[in-house]
């Protein structure tokens, strides 16, 4: 049968006018959590995390600053019990988001976890989700009541941490040699929080997973001198447990390394003492690089600057240069090149050592 193009036209309508309704209903399901509907979370907190411990589970989630929450409540089952289900352990006010599960709890247990999920009650002592009538797997849409699951384990050791005093531009180095794992060790973790542009640290993020034989960590994201840090050298067990040394360190202010494959090629003008000189070299690597700097001698060898140059350069040419008097003999100029950062040192520019641009 030939549809005719108004016909096309109603039935094109009509699926616009559902594409809407399934997107504005998707956008009603998601946009509050703790909203009971709420498909991603059927209304419990957000943010469920489990830090394992010594015969215990800290269990924490997020504040989202929604008023009429008066409290949480935490549920646990065990998984190495089969016909286990989720019972209470533990209520607090909704001034706090932890809680430290202690009861009846066991370390190391192989592959089995204690496994949370959580709730809140609200001002009128409404409890959501309903662990009367949780979510069920058939409903239709699905609604899912987040849970997250830990084993229990004595944590590892703190690692001893030092902060290196092999100095390396834009780089901190942390070393913890004298580190003993257990035997259940699996992993050294690292994270690192720097600040923004108003000088306020942001969150931490894992920055490096390092087996037990690479005890140290370099820290090169850094864009000038003079930068705080802050790390947490985490070891973990197998079981989730964790060890965690934090502590703060400070970019170094050092000046860049000198400037690299730096030449010299001189053009001599017939018949006239004068001459014009190319200064090339290449590119610096550091991101908190400001420019470059030449000099060159004059008479009695004495060194003064000439151009100062962006950190895009990589070449100069001076023109019209006159030769200079040396033990009754006019020659040529020496000429030399520093790199320097954009970190003041004392009220002055923090340069490279001087490079000699050689022919």
């Amino acid at each position: 049968m030939k549809l005719s193009q108004r016909q096309w036209l109603t039935i094109l309508t009509v699926i616009i006018a559902a594409g809407l309704y399934v997107s504005c209903t998707n956008n009603e399901d998601f946009a509050n959590p703790l909203d009971p509907e709420n498909l991603r979370t059927a209304g419990s907190p957000t943010g469920l995390e489990l830090t394992a411990g010594d015969e215990q589970v800290r269990v924490s989630w997020q504040d989202l600053g929604l008023e009429g929450v008066s409290g949480y409540r935490i549920y646990r089952r065990f998984s190495g019990d089969p016909n286990s289900t989720f019972a209470l352990v533990g209520e607090v006010d909704a001034s706090t988001t932890e809680f430290v599960d202690t009861r009846d709890i066991i370390n190391d247990q192989l592959g089995q976890v204690y496994i949370y999920r959580i709730s809140y009650m609200d001002k009128n002592g409404v409890e959501i989700p309903d662990p009367n009538a949780p979510p069920g797997a058939d409903e239709d849409p699905l609604r899912i009541w987040p849970t997250a699951g830990v084993t229990p384990s004595v944590p590892p050791p703190e690692p001893n941490v030092i902060i290196g005093d092999d100095l390396a531009d834009l780089t901190v180095k942390l070393f913890w040699q004298d580190y003993q794992a257990p035997d259940d060790f699996e992993v050294f973790r690292v994270f690192a929080a720097k600040p923004d542009s108003q000088g306020n640290f942001l969150p931490f993020r894992l920055v490096a997973e390092l087996p037990r034989d690479k005890p140290f960590f370099f820290d090169q994201d850094f864009n000038r001198d003079e930068i705080a840090a802050k790390y947490r050298i985490v070891a973990v067990d197998k079981f989730g447990a964790e060890g965690v040394t934090t502590l703060e360190s400070t970019s170094p202010n050092l000046p860049p390394i000198p400037p690299r494959n730096v030449r010299t090629r001189f053009g001599f003008r017939f018949g006239s003492p004068r001459y014009d000189v190319l200064i090339s070299w290449s590119s610096n690597p550091e991101p908190d690089l400001d420019g470059y700097q030449i000099y060159a001698t004059v008479a009695g060898g004495e060194l003064v600057p000439r151009r100062k140059l962006d950190a895009k350069k990589k070449s100069v040419t001076i023109t019209g240069e006159d030769r200079i008097l040396v033990a009754q003999q006019l020659v040529v100029r020496q000429y030399f090149i520093t790199s320097f950062d954009n970190t003041p040192n004392n009220g002055r520019r923090d340069e490279s050592e001087m490079v000699e641009a050689l022919p």
